[in-house]
Formats: C-alpha cells, structure tokens, sequence
C-alpha cells in the first residue's frame, strides 16, 4: 500500500479545532496558572527585582538588595515560579490560539513566533536568576550578563503577553457569545427601513472566487463548491465568472467614467438611444457614468406611482432631467455651500489628525510608563546627557553578531544546494535582524527621541498649538490643491512653453505636485515623532485625570466611531443625491414635479436597484483594492467590485447574494449597500487606495479623512461565516469600520482574505466598464466613452481592449481606418483654402477656424468585432454556433458635421469636450454642451446599429406585347 505524501501544490488541512467548552477550559486555566505565579511572587520578600535586573555591577547590586541575602534568595526563588507561571500560560493560550482563532497562515506563523519568543524569554530569565544568585558576592561580569539578558528579556515579554492576553479575551468572548451572535445574523429580518416588498433570487448565498495559492504555499479559498475548471483556459474561464441568473445577453451597455463631464453625455446618449437601451440585457456604468445610470434607476423605482416609466424616464424636457440641470453645481454652489464644502474637509482632516495624534499620545504615555518601570534607560527625569546602559548595548551587538553568522551560513547553504537547511537558516536570519531592529528601537532610538525632543521642541503651550496648526494647514491645503491639480497645471501649461525657464523644462512633469506631497508627508511624519518623544519624556508627569481622560476617550471613540462615516463618505453622497436622486409626482392640478428624494429614505440595492421591466439590469462597477501580488498582477493592486441587485462582488473576491448581505450586516454597513451609495463609491476617485495611482497620494488621502470609499464585507470570506455549522472560532463580521481600517489605509494594507474590502473608484480597475460587460458575454457591445483624454489615442480604450485579452481571452479588433477616422485632426479642414498649420508652428493660423480644425475628428462612433474564447450562448443557455460579437465605440469627440451650436461652444472653450475630470462644477452652458454633445454620439452609433436599409429594387415592367 502507498503512503500518501504531501505536494506543495494540494492544499493543506487545517489542525483539527477545539470545541467552544475545552477552549474555554483551558484559557481559564491558563489565566489561573499566570496568576498563581503572580500571587507567588508577590507573597515573597520585597526586593527590587527589576533593579536588581537592570544593575550591572556587583556594588550597585549590593546597594539595591540591602538586607540579609535570605530575603533575596526567596524573592530569586520566588521569581522560578513566576518565570514558570508565565511561561506556561502564555505557551498555552498561544497553543489554544492555533486550534481556535488562528484561521489564516500568516497567524499561524504568529503563533509559531510567539512560541518561540515566550521560550526564548524563559530561557534568558532563568540564565539571568541564576547569574544573580551566583554573583552578588563575586565579579562584576555577571551582573553585566544578567542586564543584557533582561533587556532581551522584556522586549520578548512585551511583545508577547500583552498578545496572549488578547488571545484570551477573544477565545473567552467567541467561546461565550458564538451562540447568541449565530442567532442574532439568522434573526434580522427587516433590515432595509422601508415599507417595499424584498425581492426573493434564486441561487447560493455566496459564491468563493477562484482559488489561487499565496505565497506561504496554501491555496485561498481553502475549499470551493463549484465544479472545477477543466479548460485549459483557466484564468480566463475564472474572469468570466458571473452570478447565477445573468445569462448572456445579445445587446449590453457600458457607460465610462469621467464625473459631471461623463455623466451630462452618458444623458445625452442614452436619450438618443432609449429605443436600443429598452431592449438591452445589461447597462454597466463606472463613476461618472454611474451619476446617470443610478438617476435613471431611483427615478424608475417609484414607476406606477410617480407616473416615469422606462420610455420617458429622463428623456429631453422632463422635470427629472430639468433638476439634474439646476443642480449641475451638485458639490457646491453659492457661499453656503461652499463654506458647507470646505468645512466638510476641514472636518474629515481634524477629526483624523486628532485621532491619530492621540493614538501616539497614547502610546507615547504607555511607553514613558514603561521606561519608568522597566528603565532600559533613564528617561524621567530627563538626564543632562544621553547615557545608554552598556549591556543593553553589547546585547545588541551580539544579537547582530548572530544575525551576520547565520547569514553567512544562509549563504553557504545556497552554494551547496541545501534546500531544507537553506530554508530554516534564512528564518532564523530573519528573526535575528527583526530581534536587532526592534532591540535597537527599544534601546535607542525611543530614549534618544525622548531626551532629544524637548531641546529641539520647545514645549510651551503657544509653541506646540503654533506647530500643530501650522502642519494642520499644510495638509490642508495640499489636499485642496491635490483634488484640483489637473486644472492648476492646465492653467500652467497655457503659460506656453517658450516663456517657461530652462530649469523648469528640464524639471520632468508631474515631479512638483510629488515633491509638495511627499513635503507634507514628511512634515505631518516629523510632527508625529516629536509628539511621540514628548509625551515619552513627560507622559507619565501630567496629571492623572489627563492620562485616565485621554485613554478613555480614545478608547470610546475607537470603539463606537465608523471611520468610513468620519470620511467624506457620506457629503458626497449626499451631495450626489441632492442632483440625482430624483423622482417624478404628479400633482392634483396635473403639474409634473420631480420630488427630490428625502435625506433619510433608504435606498436598498435590492428593491430600488431592481430591474424593471423594459430596462435593462444595472451593474454599478467599481474596485476592491488588494495589496500583495497574491492576486493581482504588480502594479494593479485593484480587481473588479460589482453592485447590483442580485449580487454584489466580483470573480476574485467572489459574489454574494445582496438581499442576504443586507439581512446579515450591521445598520452602519447597512447603509452602504444602498443605490446611491453604489453611486458614490462608483465614483470614488480619491480615496487611500487608487490601483495604479501612487502611493503618496493615497497616504496624504489617507492621512487628511479625504476619503471617498467605504469598506463593504468580503464576500470571498462569507461562505465560512453563512454555513450550516460555522467554526466558533472565526472572527465575525464586524458591525463597524474601527481605528484598525484607518491605520490599514494609512499602511496600504488591504489582505484578499480579510473580512472587509476598500472599495474605491471603479476607474482605478477600468474605467469604461468595458470588461464588466464583456464578463457577461453580450453579442453587441455599445460603449459610450466620456473618459476625456485629447490625446490622439482613446486610453481608456486601449486599456479595456489590453484587460479584456488579460482578464478575459477576449480578442477586440478595430480596423486600423477606423480608429484613424477617431484621432483629433482626423476630418477634413472646415475651410479647405486655408488649411491649419503644421504641427510646431510659429504664429498664429490666417484662418480662425484652423485652430478648431485640428481638434475635430472624422468619426465620433466607430465598430470593431470581439472575439470570445468560448462559443456563446443564447438567453436560454443554448449554443449559438459563433464566437464574435459586435463592438460599437461612441467616444466624446469632435466632428465636422455636428450642430453649429457644439462647433461654436467648442471654438470659445479651448478644453472642451475635455474638461478636467477634477472640475465638478458645471454651469448650465456647459451641462447643455456636453449634454448635446451626448445626443450628438449616440445618434451616431445608433446608425450603427440599425445601418440604413437600401431602398427596394423596383422591378422593370416588360411592356405588353398587343401583335404578333
């Protein structure tokens, strides 16, 4: 019979898990056995044990013990059962952690590590009791050892007890309350806040993504209950996963992002297609495009009632579309609103400095308690030099030592091809040079923060409230200029080049918006360290309440505060409703009205994001960003996030039954799961995490509350959570976003299997909703791009086609005449006499219209075919015999033949169709531009697909024959 042996590539079983009542046994065991060590020690004979610890000398030994030495031997003897106590207490709950709570890898390397560390401690204690019990009437060399292995001692104690005892809080709490937690999710049965029947959809709650392997070797999800790919097209057959009930579609619509500016033409082309848009599958909207899509769909929810169905909903001159015009200005207009606007961000900023400023003034006291306690160093009072204790520092030598020996052993290793033995060194390397980093942090750099900052930082109230304010406004105000820097350096750009200095050519562009960023950061960064060393210096001198006061209110408000409701979050969300959220009344005397939505309806995805009958299925795009490289490809860092009715997720994060989610989820996150919060996170655009965008921009995001996306449960992580039996030990679904997602944000941290995913801007994914639509396998394809970009390239586009193939195996083909016909300057010159100028030219053009001639394109709508990789099906799941579908592009472009009065706007606004996606505030000149500009493409693609039939061949009569 053949043993079984492992593979790296099968997944791993996890170590069999404890019942709630053995848990619970043994961390109550565990916390008696550390308070019987406790309790015996503190029965022993009084003596400054971490004196005695930390002295160094034999004479300053002496002078601490002053006593009999039978008093000291008893403390020391005393100090084995403490040491024993602890060490079995803490190596137990660490145990009861692996079989309980510790679900995912990297908390089992924790629990490994923190192991080792307990045992580790142990090992230093008892050498340095025993060097104590031998020395104190001999060299000073003992004394010497001993301080060193304490110093080691304490970092290893600090950094696991308090671990352990949070183990056994969460066991203790899981163990206790799993039951009535379990209850309470099955219970909640009217969680919407309306009045509105709640949809029934048929199939799985959860559906898990695809399984790929981290980079620890095991596979995530751990298990799945879909049938296995058997294509050798794996990865794309996975990207083309869709939740059950959304077949294939012969007809589908995409409308791309680009704020106000997209959302005016995504109004325009719609009203030009509604006999198309009527008879579509799918309408997949991205951010701006969203504004129209979710307008559209609030307005039809009321239909019967309100008197807008899906044929005039919206349509040229109702009184729906006339509000959306008035309030095109939707963030801020007149002097109310603006101050409203800025003191919303001001808001958001001083609510997340002075968070974070007491989490350091926190750490900061809990730090100066320690050095007081524990003196490592001598931090209070604050001594006239900086003097670090020699064996703390020797011990930090010899730990580097040790790393730089088992590096050289790692290295060694490799030569010889040792993988086992290449493997285990490498560990233990990397243990070692953490150990130093965080010795050398303890040791050094927090002491000598603390002795520095009070001569480099005077600490006078005027002085500390000057500085504070001061790195206050600075990000203040680079926030402000970040979220409008397109336009700034636009107005930069028409300076011209030829008057712009030979430094600043040379400097690349874009490098002065990251030098300010990256100031701020280091500014706001260095505030933090001098907080952090002050209130080490002088922490444990304020008065008592101040400390106790400050603990409690930080602890308060981490517990009961949301921070995505701390964001701007929810003003742009408001602000977006108070334009789009929209529905038509019909008043007794027959006046149509469009009544605005009130500040306090609920909007749940499941009833006003239904599809109604005659209108096509709405999917809101946007991204869940993931760190890592486990899951996307380098540099991405952002997959695809849906929200619609039926489900909400994505292929590689999975999909979860929206009416479900919102039964199962907590009144705040509740919220989010609403229509116009799909819309506002659609949009999202800044926010911490921004795919591609860099990183410094997303901490300062971060940093300044200037978040626009929320954190939505992980539906990759539900179907543990939802099952039959659930594990006891998992973590529940948090019912509120605490401090923890902050720091995430300000980190970048966002781990695939966490429960809780940042969903931000579904242009930091792909911003025409393109591949979303593809995903659903529609026939004919029609994209409306309002994505700007003047470039001669539609970039958007070319990402979607380069993503498609990627994500999907679908091949888009545009005939190279074709796009040419898209490029600005494509078309032929309004006045042929007088063509426009070379490119580079000096001076300006004879002719007034050779400037707009080289802006306008021959083509706005172009078609292009798509190849699947699998043969389509029909609406009924049966096969169609083909694999191509057709591809029809409205881009926002200029063209010859458009209305007199576009050619007009266009040639008084330079930058139109391309204003920034920064500029939200639209007059009526401008909404009526774009609007007609919408109208203007999607008549053209509606040529496109009804083309003009030719006109019936008359048959010739033969002329009558009357003789022979």
């Amino acid at each position: 019979m053949r043993r079984a042996t492992c593979h790296p590539c099968r997944e791993t079983h996890d170590s069999p898990r404890l019942s709630r009542a053995c848990a619970f046994t043994l961390a109550v065991v565990a916390l008696a056995v550390f308070a019987a060590g406790i309790w015996m020690r503190l029965d022993a004979s009084t003596v400054n044990d971490v004196g005695l610890q930390l002295a160094g000398s034999a004479g300053k030994a002496r002078s601490i013990v002053q006593g009999p030495p039978d008093g000291f031997h008893k403390a020391v003897m005393a100090d084995f059962f403490l040491i024993g106590a602890y060490t079995i207490g803490t190596v137990l709950v660490f145990w009861l952690s692996s079989r309980t709570i510790a679900v995912r890898m990297r908390h089992r390397c924790l629990v490994r590590y923190g192991i080792a560390g307990v045992l580790a401690a142990c090992v230093c204690a008892v050498t340095e009791k025993l060097l104590l019990l031998h020395g104190l009437d001999g060299a000073d060399w003992p004394f010497g050892v001993a301080t060193g292995l304490a110093t080691v001692k304490w970092l290893l104690l600090v950094l696991t007890v308090p671990v352990a005892a949070c183990v056994v809080a969460i066991v203790l709490k899981r163990a206790v309350f799993h039951g009535w937690a379990l209850h309470s999710r099955h219970d909640c049965e009217e969680p919407c806040g309306c009045d509105m029947p709640r949809p029934v959809h048929e199939g799985p709650d959860v559906i898990p993504p695809w399984p790929v392997m981290q980079s620890d070797g095991r596979r995530w999800p751990a298990a799945s209950r879909t049938v296995p790919s058997r294509s050798r097209e794996t990865r794309w057959q996975n990207g083309s996963r869709v939740p059950p009930g959304r077949e294939q579609g012969g007809l589908g619509f995409c409308v791309s992002g680009g704020g106000i500016r997209s959302a005016c033409v995504v109004l325009g082309a719609l009203q030009a297609l509604r006999s198309h848009l009527l008879r579509a599958r799918y309408l997949v909207s991205v951010s701006g495009g969203g504004y129209t899509t979710g307008a559209i769909q609030l307005a039809l929810a009321g239909e019967g009632r309100q008197g807008a169905g899906p044929g005039d909903v919206y349509k040229p001159g109702t009184p729906e579309e006339d509000h959306t015009r008035r309030h095109s200005k939707y963030v801020a207009e007149g002097t109310g609103q603006w101050l409203v606007a800025v003191g919303a961000v001001l808001r958001g900023l001083l609510a997340s400095l002075s968070l974070l400023t007491a989490t350091v003034l926190v750490l900061g006291l809990a730090l100066s308690w320690g050095y007081h306690l524990v003196p490592l160093t001598v931090t209070t009072p604050l001594p006239r030099h900086l003097v670090f204790r020699g064996p703390a520092l020797w011990a930090l030598l010899v730990l580097a030592g040790l790393a730089v020996a088992f590096w050289l052993l790692w290295l060694t290793s490799l030569c010889l091809a040792r993988r086992r033995l290449s493997v285990t060194l490498k560990t233990v390397f990397v243990t070692f040079v953490v150990a130093v980093l965080l010795l050398g942090v303890v040791v050094v750099v927090l002491p000598g923060l603390a002795w520095v900052t009070p001569r480099v930082w005077k600490l006078h109230a005027p002085a500390t409230g000057a500085s504070a304010g001061g790195a206050a406004l600075l990000t203040y105000v680079t926030v402000l200029f970040s979220t409008r820097w397109s336009r700034i350096e636009k107005a930069g750009h028409a300076v011209g080049v030829a008057e712009r200095s030979r430094l600043a050519r040379a400097v690349p562009d874009g490098f002065s918006k990251y030098l300010v960023v990256w100031a701020v950061l280091l500014v706001v960064t260095a505030a933090s360290l001098l907080v952090l060393g002050w209130a080490i210096a002088r922490g444990r001198t304020w008065p008592v309440p101040c400390q106790i006061a400050l603990v409690a209110v930080l602890g308060v408000v981490v517990l009961v505060l949301d921070q995505t409701w701390m964001s701007l979050h929810p003003f742009y969300r408001a602000r977006l409703a108070s334009a789009f959220a929209v529905r038509r009344r019909t008043w007794p005397d027959g006046e149509q009205i469009a009544v605005p939505y009130g500040f306090g309806e609920a909007t749940p995805l499941t009833w006003y994001g239904r599809r109604h009958s005659g209108f096509p299925q709405v999917v809101f795009a946007a991204a869940a960003n993931l760190s890592g490289d486990d899951r996307t490809p380098p540099g991405r860092h952002a997959v695809s996030f849906t929200l619609s009715h039926d489900y909400v997720g994505g292929p590689d994060i999975g999909y979860a039954r929206t009416d479900v989610l919102c039964r199962r989820t907590r009144p705040v996150i509740r919220k989010d799961l609403t229509v116009e919060s799909a819309v506002a996170v659609s949009g999202a655009a800044f926010a911490s995490a921004m795919g591609r965008q860099s990183r410094a921009f997303q901490t300062l995001f971060a940093l300044s509350n200037a978040r626009l996306g929320t954190w939505l449960p992980n539906p990759g992580v539900l179907s543990a959570l939802w099952g039959e039996n659930p594990d006891w030990g998992l973590p529940p679904m948090p019912g509120i976003r605490r401090l923890p997602y902050l720091l995430r944000e300000v980190s970048g941290r966002y781990p695939m299997d966490d429960r809780m995913l940042l969903v931000t801007d579904g242009g930091h994914y792909e911003n025409l909703g393109l591949v979303e639509l593809l995903r659903h396998g529609v026939r004919t394809a029609v994209c409306v791009d309002a994505s700007g970009g003047s470039g001669a390239f539609a970039a958007a586009l070319g990402e979607a086609i380069a993503l498609a193939r990627e994500e999907l195996g679908v091949e888009i083909t545009i005939d190279r005449e074709d796009w040419k016909r898209l490029v600005p300057g494509s078309a032929s010159p309004l006045d042929p006499r007088n063509p426009p100028p070379p490119p580079g030219s000096l001076g300006c053009p004879p002719n007034p219209l050779a400037g707009l001639s080289l802006r306008l394109s021959a083509a706005a709508a172009v078609e292009g075919t798509i190849t699947y990789p699998r043969e389509l099906v029909d609406e009924k799941g049966r096969k169609l015999g083909t694999t191509t579908g057709r591809l029809i592009v409205a881009r926002a472009a200029l063209t010859p033949d458009m209305p007199y009065e576009l050619l007009a706007y266009a040639q008084a606004d330079q930058e139109f169709p391309h204003d920034g996606t920064s500029d939200q505030w639209f007059d009526e000149r401008r909404f009526d531009a774009y609007r007609a500009l919408g109208h203007w493409i999607g008549e053209r693609a509606a040529t496109l697909l009804d083309p003009p039939q030719p006109p019936p061949r008359r048959r010739l009569r033969r002329p009558r024959r009357t003789g022979p």
